[in-house]
């Protein structure tokens, strides 16, 4: 057996409030993560009291959806298993070196790129369009074991995929053609 990793690690250029409303996304992620265990309530009411004390800017950016009890519905949107709001990254942030703000450096293993990737769609609008890497390696050699990936964010879409699906596509067009 052979464990598989996908790691990452890039900047993002953001402004200071893109900054704390992308920590204020990993506090909540890891918060939802870990079933409000800070909050003395349960359930939908530990959930609604954790998001009144979200940020005004959190909640204009992530609102309540009509009709759904979660009041973290379309934050939770941003995972394709939205009962598994975990982003496995760590970020810090950082004054920008050549003075253009500030960097958000977001690293780790089993990083759920594509939820990074409508994060920083969400949040970080000033850095689009905006593109990342990440690689997927195993501890041993294995066929399909390597690997990789790529996002490019733009304020419309998310582009990208792996590098077995590109591989994938352009073996199929040049096998169409023959």
């Amino acid at each position: 057996m052979a464990n598989t990793y996908l790691e990452t690690a890039f900047n993002v250029p953001v402004t200071a409030d893109e900054a704390a409303l992308l920590e204020e996304c990993f506090e909540t992620a890891a918060e939802i993560s870990a079933g409000y265990a800070s909050i003395p309530q349960e359930g939908l009411e530990a959930a609604g009291s954790f998001y009144a004390s979200r940020s005004s800017l959190f909640r204009a950016t992530f609102p309540p959806q009509p009709g759904n009890d979660d009041p973290f519905v379309t934050f939770r949107a941003l995972w394709s298993d939205p009962d598994f709001p975990c982003l496995d990254a760590d970020l810090t942030i950082n004054d920008d070196p050549v003075g253009k703000g500030q960097l958000a450096y977001i690293h780790g293993h089993e990083v759920d790129v594509s939820a990074l990737a409508s994060l920083i769609q969400k949040v970080c609008k000033s850095a689009l369009p905006f593109g990342f890497e990440w690689a997927l390696v195993t501890d041993q050699d294995r066929p399909g074991g390597f690997g990789g990936g790529y996002y490019v964010v733009t304020e419309t879409e998310i582009l990208g995929g792996s590098t077995r699906w590109l591989m994938k596509e352009t073996l199929r067009s040049f096998r169409a053609g023959a």
